[in-house]
C-alpha cells in the first residue's frame, strides 16, 4: 500500500496548475489541511497559509513550497485552427514536439491537443529539424480558429503537459509537475505530523504562486498579513532539482537519484537576477541535523535557476533566515520528470527532524547585537 506521503504526491501531480492558475491545487491542498489547521487562509495574490496556533514565546517556522507548474501559453489562434504558443518556465524546446498538452480554459475544463511533430520519414529525407517553440503550434483537431475560439480558447490561454504519475519500478515513478508538487506533498506531511509540537513550536506553512515565473508568490508573504504577529524564525524552501546523470553517477552540478534530499549553497539565475546563498549558520545546523538523524544528504551549487528562497528571503523587515531542501528528480520542466520514492522518503524525514530539533530550542536564531 502507498503512504500517505506518496499518495498525495501522485493526487496532486494529476492536478494542472500553471502560474496564476493554480486554483485547483490549492483547493486539494485546503481539503486535506482542514480538520488540522487552526489557521488556514489564501492572500490577496493566491498563496495559501496554514498554521498551527501556539504561544508567541516557542519558535516559529515556516515551510514552503509552490504549486504551480511549467507549461505554455497560447498567444495566437490562426484561422486554420492551429494555436501558436509560448513556453511558461524554463520547458527545452526539444521537450516539445508530439507532446500531448491540456490546455485550460477559464471555466475550468480541459481540452487535450497535441504539439505538431514532423513527420520522421520527411526529417530522414530532408535531414533532422530542431525547431524553436516560435516554430510549432498545438493541435487540438479543430480545423477552424473560431471554433476553438468558441471552447473560450485564445491568446493567454494556459496548458500543461498531460502525464501520468505512474510507477516504472518499486521505487521509480514519472510523472508532470514533480516540480512541485512534491514540495506540496512535503510541506502537508510535515504539517500533519507536527500538530503534536503546537505546545514548543508554531509552525507555519506556505504554497505560493507563480514561483515559475519569478518567484512572485514568495514575495509578497510579508505583506498579506497572514503569517501573523510573530514573524517566522526562519524558513525552509521544499523545491526540486536535476540530477540528470545515469544511474549511481553525479552530474555536473552534483545531485544524483538515490543520493537523499539537496541541500542548496548557492543559486543565481542571471536572466531573472534572482538567488539565494545561505548563511553558514543554517548550512552548518542543516548538516549537524542530518547527522544526527541519519539521512543521507547531497549539497549543490546551481548557477542558472532559482527557488522561492531568492524572494522569500527579503519578504520581511531585516530578512528572513532560509535554507533551500530539494528532492533530486531527472528529466527536469518535461512531462515525465523522475523521482525515487526513497528520496522522497528521506527528505520527509529530514524535515521533521529539523522541525522536531527547532521545537527543543536548537536553531539559528536571528540576528546579533554586538553590544551584549
Amino acid at each position: 500500500m502507498a503512504s500517505q506521503l506518496l499518495e498525495h504526491m501522485r493526487e496532486l501531480c494529476a492536478i494542472p496548475g500553471p502560474p496564476g492558475r493554480e486554483d485547483a491545487v490549492r483547493d486539494r491542498i485546503v481539503e486535506i489541511l482542514r480538520p488540522s489547521a487552526d489557521i488556514l487562509r489564501a492572500d490577496a495574490f493566491g498563496n495559501l497559509i496554514a498554521r498551527h496556533s501556539a504561544v508567541d514565546t516557542v519558535p516559529h517556522v515556516l515551510i514552503e513550497c509552490h504549486m504551480d507548474e511549467v507549461g505554455l501559453v497560447v498567444r495566437q489562434v490562426e484561422p486554420g485552427g492551429a494555436m501558436r504558443f509560448d513556453k511558461v518556465g524554463l520547458v527545452a524546446d526539444a521537450t516539445l514536439p508530439g507532446q500531448e498538452i491540456d490546455l485550460l480554459t477559464e471555466d475550468g475544463k480541459l481540452h487535450r491537443g497535441v504539439i505538431n511533430i514532423r513527420a520522421g520519414h520527411l526529417q530522414a529525407r530532408d535531414g533532422q529539424e530542431h525547431p524553436g517553440a516560435q516554430d510549432m503550434w498545438i493541435d487540438l483537431g479543430i480545423l477552424d480558429g473560431a471554433a476553438a475560439r468558441a471552447l473560450g480558447i485564445g491568446p493567454g490561454t494556459q496548458g500543461v503537459f498531460h502525464s501520468p504519475c505512474e510507477a516504472l519500478s518499486e521505487d521509480v515513478w514519472k510523472s508532470k509537475a514533480v516540480d512541485n508538487r512534491a514540495g506540496c506533498a512535503l510541506c502537508i506531511e510535515a504539517f500533519l505530523n507536527m500538530k503534536a509540537l503546537t505546545n514548543r513550536l508554531r509552525l507555519s506553512a506556505a504554497f505560493c504562486v507563480q514561483e515559475e515565473v519569478g518567484g512572485r508568490g514568495a514575495s509578497v508573504l510579508s505583506t498579506s498579513h497572514t503569517i501573523g504577529r510573530h514573524s517566522p524564525d526562519l524558513a525552509i524552501v521544499i523545491d526540486t532539482v536535476g540530477a540528470e546523470g545515469p544511474a549511481g553517477v553525479n552530474d555536473a552540478l552534483g545531485a544524483r537519484l538515490g543520493g537523499g534530499p539537496v541541500l542548496r549553497r548557492y543559486d543565481f539565475s542571471p536572466g531573472s537576477r534572482l538567488g539565494h546563498v545561505p548563511s553558514r549558520e543554517m548550512v552548518a545546523w542543516v548538516r549537524s541535523v542530518a547527522r544526527s538523524a541519519g539521512v543521507e544528504m547531497q549539497e549543490d551549487a546551481y548557477f542558472g535557476t532559482f527557488t522561492d528562497a531568492a524572494t522569500l528571503s527579503r519578504s520581511l523587515p531585516g530578512g528572513l533566515p532560509v535554507v533551500t531542501l530539494n528532492l533530486p528528480r531527472r528529466n527536469a520542466h518535461s512531462p515525465s520528470e523522475m523521482f525515487m520514492e526513497s528520496d522522497l522518503n528521506a527528505t520527509a524525514a529530514l524535515i521533521g527532524a529539523l522541525l522536531r530539533t527547532t521545537a527543543e530550542g536548537d536553531y539559528p536564531k536571528k540576528g546579533k547585537d554586538y553590544k551584549e
